[in-house]
């Protein structure tokens, strides 16, 4: 059992959690014991059968990530269909973005940017650090088994535009969400992505 945790983007464990098909989403940081014990309280909003995601580093040893299932008992309506919607324009919840979308293809890197804009279309020029990045990026697989998480190389966001690498595996279509904060509310940008 790993008793010994190193810190990554100023948390010991990053927690996501989803529900099959996608259309929940959670990102979370647990409490960790002095036996190696991982805690988290979490409400989950729907019923289901839900995936967990651990990025984690244990000290001494490469960065890794955790999974395992957890069927949650409740009203467990299907989820929406997944339609591809990047690039192009997506709502999120306070924050709205402009996604591009350059080499789309497994194997290789995919640049994905985010040009970020408030509800009324001002850009969001006063992005705060999240974690110690300018955003954070989780993207899986519509199967829920591709796993991707990345975060932005620059330290600075000019007039909110922050962009990320992602590294896909296998083609297919994946569900992203983007975090970014702002006046210490951390905001998230849900997108719909083909990879070829």
């Amino acid at each position: 059992m790993v008793k010994e945790f190193e810190t990554i983007h100023e948390k010991q464990v990053h927690l996501i959690i989803v529900r099959e098909g996608l259309d929940q989403f959670a990102h979370i940081h647990p409490e960790i014991d002095r036996s190696g014990t991982i805690t988290a309280d979490y409400t989950f909003p729907l019923g289901g059968k839900y995936r967990l995601f651990a990025d984690h580093k244990p000290a001494g040893k490469g960065a890794t990530t955790a999974t395992t299932d957890v069927k949650v008992a409740g009203d467990a309506p299907s989820a929406p269909e997944l339609a591809s919607n990047v690039p192009g324009k997506v709502i999120g919840d306070g924050l709205n973005a402009e996604i591009a979308v350059d080499n789309a293809k497994a194997g290789g890197g995919t640049k994905i940017a985010f040009t970020l804009v408030d509800p009324t279309g001002r850009p969001a020029a006063d992005l705060q650090p999240y974690l110690g990045a300018m955003g954070h990026l989780v993207i899986i697989g519509a199967d829920g088994l591709e796993y991707v998480h990345a975060h932005p190389a620059e330290k600075k966001s000019p007039a909110g535009q922050v962009e990320f690498e992602a590294h896909f595996r296998k083609p297919g279509i994946y569900k992203g969400w983007g975090q970014f904060q702002r006046a210490g509310v951390v905001h998230t940008v849900p997108f719909v992505i083909r990879v070829n």
